[in-house]
């Protein structure tokens, strides 16, 4: 391998002179990294400097924080620059080839090329500013290896590795590589070399790492889910997708079990043709332990083109929020987007932002969605079944009635858009995603706000509102790792005053009983939901707004939060605002 070659095309070592970089590769000492295998842990005092040649590699910190390293990046750099304990782990998802620089004489070879350590020092200043802004640039490598492994027939899975080739712009940006074109250049057989063949595991890796050099994108199709080549392609993959029929049940794959743990993310890839069922979903996740999943039927080129851009981090995730009526604007964010042309591939949301996303990702458009919210809250009160409030004021059935209405017994899991919305458990206090089941009666508990709809039993827990711990579920989305993520919330910290004729300085206690306030006073269910959301309003909101690329928030806060009349001056208000944050990015969302 000519190191120096390759370190020519990174850009950390862009303005090294000839003499300087072939010194610069005289230092370098070639490790191999396993898939699975840790290159250093949080606490160690670091000894060398690192730089990955091929591969990737995950970052784990503390409170769960994350991010990946790719090829031509360094890591650990600044507990190395710094002389301090690294803060994270580090372990390879995926064969990787790692530099590694003995510590004093690269500290020595930085002091004689002051431009490299400027580079390396802008580089570490930009690390620790995503580091604070978790967007998904910063988990999200430019460039992408994906593994392609059958489960059943691989024609399918031959025809869907050659539609993504096509939508990657083909040879050189993209490359195929299968057991057969491994053999033509390295000789009959060696596809199936062993992975504890040393020796051969060595020649083949370095050429599949060289076409990893030359090409943006690279697939490994395997030919099965049982042999050397499906092993190796597993190791080698930033990426794996799993491809099975949707109408069958699944099938053992010892492949996947037999993996240490640490690989790349598995997802499901599902073929279905329009209109068949999907039975076993669910089944086929739990089978592979896969985190996502996918419907493309074969010959749907918007299938198609949806799975190239979501599995290579360039797809869009929509995250809506709750907040009562004023989540009507949400309705005129969908409809900028579809005037904009931006698609969304992926969406969740808490409370009213989970019954809008639900509808998105059960294919009703802007139009649509708005007919059906003027139904449900102003034509027909669904949320008028009072009861006498030993648990909640209303019953909730003839609303939880309205939502099979409305999604029948479509499943999540089913649906050809993906789609998540959260709950709160008021057992343990803990946020609940709901990614399977019921669409209806996951909607409906998202919805149910403490005190005023009864909360959900569940597995021993009582279910509700989820904007009581989480009111914008950004993180979900972020780990699904699908592109970037357009979050918008319809809270605000002013929905709750006093009235305002009441300006004297001595607390009252009965201010609001008073009968001339009655007008001016928040209602008794507005004070029930501003005490249930407050601190996901207030304080995780804060996470949530930062982990998004695009964060909206609406202008609604002159409408109450039970201000169901006021649907159309929402949904315009919505529009207007969301055509004026979006128009100017929409050529960064698309990728034009």
């Amino acid at each position: 391998m000519d190191i120096a070659a390759v370190l020519r095309l990174a850009p950390l070592f862009a303005d090294l002179p000839a003499p300087a970089m072939e010194e610069l590769a005289g230092l370098a000492e070639p490790l191999i990294l396993r898939s699975g295998e840790r290159l250093y842990a949080a606490g160690e005092l670091p000894q060398h400097f690192f730089f990955v040649l091929n591969g990737r590699l995950l970052v784990k910190g503390d409170g769960g924080w994350r991010a990946w390293v790719g090829r031509l990046e360094p890591v650990g750099e600044m507990g190395f620059i710094g002389g301090s304990a690294h803060v994270a782990s580090v372990h390879a998802v995926r064969d990787s080839v790692v530099l590694r620089f003995a510590g004093e004489a690269f500290m020595a070879f930085l002091h004689r090329q002051p431009a490299t350590l400027l580079a390396l020092t802008r580089l570490m200043l930009n690390r620790a500013h995503r580091q604070q802004q978790p967007r998904r640039k910063a988990l999200t490598a430019g460039r992408s290896t994906v593994a392609i492994i059958p489960a059943a027939d691989p024609a399918d899975s031959l025809g869907l590795a050659m539609a993504l080739l096509r939508r990657w712009g083909d040879w050189p940006e993209a490359r195929l590589i299968g057991s057969r074109h491994v053999d033509a250049e390295l000789g009959p057989g060696a596809a199936q070399t062993p992975l504890d063949d040393v020796v051969g595991s060595q020649r083949l890796n370095l050429w599949l790492h060289d076409m990893e050099n030359r090409h943006r994108y690279v697939i490994y199709l395997a030919d099965n889910a049982d042999d050397n080549w499906a092993r190796r392609c597993l190791c080698h993959a930033d990426r794996v997708l799993l491809v099975a029929d949707a109408a069958q049940k699944p099938t053992a794959l010892p492949l996947l079990q037999q993996q240490p743990a640490g690989l790349a993310p598995l997802e499901l890839v599902l073929i279905r043709p329009d209109g068949d069922r999907s039975p076993y979903t669910r089944e086929w996740r739990l089978a592979c332990g896969a985190r996502n999943h996918y419907f493309v039927h074969p010959g749907a080129a918007a299938d198609l083109d949806a799975l190239a851009v979501q599995v290579t981090g360039r797809g869009v995730g929509l995250v809506l929020g709750g907040g009562g009526a004023r989540g009507f604007a949400h309705i005129g964010l969908i409809r900028a987007l579809e005037e904009l042309r931006i698609p969304v591939h992926v969406m969740g949301g808490t409370s009213m932002g989970a019954f809008i996303s639900a509808l998105l990702a059960s294919d009703y458009d802007s139009v649509e969605i708005a007919h059906i919210a003027r139904e449900t809250f102003i034509s027909n009160n669904y949320l008028n079944d009072y009861t006498l409030p030993r648990v909640s004021i209303i019953q909730g059935r003839r609303f939880m009635c309205r939502l099979q209405e409305i999604f029948g017994a479509r499943l999540i899991e089913d649906l050809r858009h993906s789609f998540y919305c959260i709950s709160t458990s008021l057992t343990s206090g803990a946020p609940v995603i709901h990614d399977h089941g019921s669409v209806a009666t996951w909607v409906g508990t998202s919805m149910a706000v403490p005190g005023i709809a009864p909360p959900v039993a569940y597995r021993g827990e009582l279910l509700c509102d989820g904007g009581v711990v989480d009111n914008l579920p950004t993180d979900v989305m972020q780990g699904m790792e699908r592109g970037s993520i357009i979050a918008c919330s319809v809270s605000s910290k002013s929905d709750i005053h006093a009235p305002h004729a009441l300006t004297d300085e001595t607390p009252d206690p009965y201010a609001l009983l008073q009968r001339e306030n009655r007008l001016l006073r928040p209602g008794f269910r507005d004070i029930l939901l501003r005490t249930a959301t407050l601190t996901a309003d207030t304080v995780i909101q804060l996470e949530s707004a930062r982990r998004a690329d695009v964060f909206i928030t609406m202008p609604v806060q002159n409408v109450s939060l039970f201000g169901w009349k006021h649907l159309d001056e929402l949904v315009e208000a919505g529009y207007r605002h969301a055509m004026e944050q979006l128009g100017p990015l929409r050529g960064s969302l698309v990728g034009e």
